[in-house]
């Protein structure tokens, strides 16, 4: 697949999500892990301060992991460190999202985790979504922060800040960051009724979770 191809499908999920309520003007970010060339790790990621509504495929840049620009002018996003974080820790990530919808974002500023309540979150993410520990925006400690608290799963909370989610390819992050701000918002409804929360029991977490790892292709750890 061209750079050209994989930027026009960078700019769609960038309207996906702006659509979606999962982003507002040029806030979060997304990026794509590239074939390798010559040895070289390959990202396309999308460019820091331009607003959804107006972004062009032109505008997403291809960089290096040193964060170089390989195609394109501009700026690379400001988080560009917490992308590359997500594939130097997980050879299974394929795309990663930092998304700023509102429930996410709520229980971020809140520095609350969100508990695996339904099935479907721990097929699919792997089990309750974590809130990583604060780290400066744009930093390589966020990234690091971000990264520890991801673990095996496909998104982690970040403090005050917002989520991160992974997906081996660019569809799959896309519907990881929908679901994590649908199970967040879930969360936050059940929570105003008044009753007791409860988690899912933990044989059921323990049987689900194994289940994700191995659709997932990761080790079970039997």
């Amino acid at each position: 697949m061209s750079y050209e191809d994989v930027r026009k499908q960078i700019v769609a999920a960038c309207k996906r999500l702006d659509g979606e309520g999962l982003v507002a003007g040029s806030s979060g970010n997304v990026s794509v892990r590239l074939p390798a060339e010559n040895g070289a790790e390959l990202y396309a990621i999308t460019p820091s301060s331009i607003p959804y509504r107006v972004l062009e495929p032109g505008q997403v840049l291809v960089i290096n992991g040193e964060k170089e620009i390989v195609d394109g002018d501009g700026r690379p996003s400001t988080e560009t460190n917490m992308h590359l974080a997500a594939y130097h820790a997980r050879a299974d990530v394929g795309s990663v999202i930092h998304s700023h919808s509102v429930y996410a974002s709520a229980l971020s500023i809140a520095g609350e985790d969100l508990p695996p309540l339904i099935d479907e979150q721990v097929v699919t993410l792997g089990g309750g979504v974590v809130c990583a520990q604060w780290g400066m925006s744009g930093s390589e400690d966020l990234g690091a922060k971000a990264v520890e608290a991801l673990s095996f799963r496909r998104a982690v909370l970040l403090r005050s800040h917002g989520a991160l989610n992974v997906g081996k390819t660019l569809e799959e992050a896309l519907d990881v960051a929908s679901l994590v701000e649908r199970m967040a918002k879930i969360y936050v409804l059940a929570r105003s009724l008044g009753g007791a929360i409860e988690s899912l029991p933990d044989n059921v977490l323990e049987l689900e979770t194994k289940f994700y790892k191995i659709k997932s292709g990761l080790p079970t750890g039997d």
